[in-house]
């Protein structure tokens, strides 16, 4: 135990020695280091984001699209809704969809958004609630209204605090009344339902090509999500009646939107894990070929310690040790490089959740280490196989 802490304190006298040579050397492991807990963060940050909006929309949401190859594939908005009105039992409620960029104008301001054509059971479907006045109602669909329910941010950019209940506003050269404000949703992020313009779906056929106007989309809302499954297979054999190519629609709930989301965030990490790990092998090469200079400024220092009675492994273990040293300090410094990256730099980046894993800290810092050990291992073994009489001789 009194050979290996002399090692230690040998060792570390030794980095001490040559700082600026020691820090350069660790540099290439702080870099690495700090982009693996950075990634990890931004990797995470993301999953989390997306996640927490996920559900937020609900758990016991259904997405169905279906993009029928012909006319007479084609399913109507009422049979649809008759289909969900006999299978009352496991579905609460459908509300049929479309969506398109668009740009609104009111007087000289000017916002780009998202246009949504909807019925009066989307906003219970989509779990959505009112700031001013009202969502659209089957009145406005019956009697062809052209009144609109605009997002928070419209509201803030397009009218700036004005009361907007019964202004007019253009959207891609349509007039709507406007007759609503949603409550903010989804904060900062960009293309949500802050962004949103929603009117009857009847409004909204004429931004649509032949080809797009066949497409029906549909979002059903199931009593509770263990329902999901089996009102999945339910709207599948009804849409398969009609549409046979199982390619020209798809039917799916937020369980599998997680396990896509899952499995990008898997891929995502591997990627930027294999960055940063590139990154530490470049930082372990270093290293190495310091640690090698080392040993041959040194060889006068380790004839001497051989000569009155130092071993082979003593020697091996202190070249070792400072490699690890370096390695490990670097390893520290990498860490809270990335921290700070991390809470200086992705947590404003907006919609994304910082997140500091301690963890993936630990993680880095062990693999920080084995780089360390793996990279001196050739310099202390040349150390140690050294033969004490030519060292000695060594100028």
């Amino acid at each position: 135990m009194e050979k290996f802490v002399l090692s230690c304190k040998m060792a570390i006298q030794s980095i001490f020695l040559n700082r600026l040579r020691s820090f350069l050397t660790l540099l290439g492991v702080v870099i690495g280091v700090g982009a693996v807990v950075a990634a990890v963060g931004l990797a995470e940050g993301t999953t989390a984001s997306i996640t927490k909006e996920i559900e937020n929309l609900g758990t016991n949401i259904v997405y169905v699209f279906i993009r029928p190859a012909s006319k007479s594939e084609d399913i109507s908005i009422e049979e649809f809704l008759d289909f969900a009105s006999k299978n009352s039992d496991v579905i609460l409620g459908v509300s049929p969809f479309v969506q398109y960029p668009a740009v609104a104008l009111f007087k000289k301001e000017k916002e780009e958004c998202q246009i949504i054509g909807a019925t009066s059971e989307y906003m219970m479907v989509q779990g959505l609630s009112l700031s001013k006045g009202r969502f659209i109602s089957p009145v406005d669909a019956d009697f062809r209204q052209k009144v609109a329910v605009i997002g928070s941010r419209i509201y803030d950019r397009l009218f700036d605090k004005q009361n907007p209940i019964g202004q007019e506003i253009n959207v891609n050269g349509q007039v709507f009344k406007v007759v609503g404000v949603l409550e903010e949703k989804q904060g900062s992020r960009d293309n949500t339902i802050d962004d949103s313009i929603i009117v009857p779906v009847f409004a909204i056929d004429s931004f649509s090509s032949n080809e797009q106007a066949l497409s029906k989309n549909f979002l059903v809302r199931t009593v509770s999500p263990d329902k999901n499954k089996e009102v999945k297979n339910r709207i599948k054999k009804f849409v398969s009646k009609f549409v046979k190519k199982e390619d020209n629609y798809s039917i799916y709930d937020m369980s599998e939107l997680m396990s896509m989301l899952s499995r990008i965030t898997y891929f995502l990490m591997i990627i930027l894990g294999g960055i940063a790990t590139i990154s530490l092998i470049v930082g372990g090469i270093g290293i190495m070929n310091i640690m090698l200079v080392s040993v041959t400024e040194r060889t006068r220092e380790i004839g001497i310690r051989k000569a009155i009675g130092a071993k082979r492994s003593d020697i091996r273990v202190q070249f070792l040790i400072e490699s690890m040293v370096i390695t490990g300090v670097g390893g520290i410094i990498g860490i809270v490089l990335g921290f700070v990256v991390i809470a200086v730099g992705i947590s404003r980046i907006p919609g994304v959740v910082p997140v500091y894993s301690l963890k993936w800290a630990i993680v880095a810092f062990g693999i920080s280490v084995l780089i360390g050990i793996i990279f001196g291992m050739l310099p202390a073994e040349k150390a140690a196989r050294l033969n004490p009489i030519e060292a000695l001789r060594y100028e």
